[in-house]
């Protein structure tokens, strides 16, 4: 939440990143295009988390893939 407090009282998990992009976007610098683009991937990324599900499909993929190999006895049919 960017009122900055959690669900359960407290600091909010994603406020720090929050805070740091209303601080880049108060900024003199904010004028620019692109200028807070950084911090505001890293409060997107902690709020949705897009990044790191694809990051973990990726992996879960690869280790399905090495399975399947493992299988073939080591050999990689390229998926046929």
């Amino acid at each position: 939440m960017s009122s900055g407090y959690g669900i359960r009282g407290g600091l909010g998990r994603c406020y720090p990143f929050f805070a740091d992009l209303k601080d880049c976007l108060r900024s003199e610098e904010s004028n620019e295009p692109g200028a807070c683009t950084a911090f505001r991937e890293d409060y997107f990324e902690c709020l949705h988390h897009k990044k790191e599900y694809a990051r973990v499909r990726t992996i879960l993929a690869q280790e399905k893939k090495n399975v399947e190999i493992a299988k073939n006895g080591g050999v990689d049919d390229g998926g046929h």
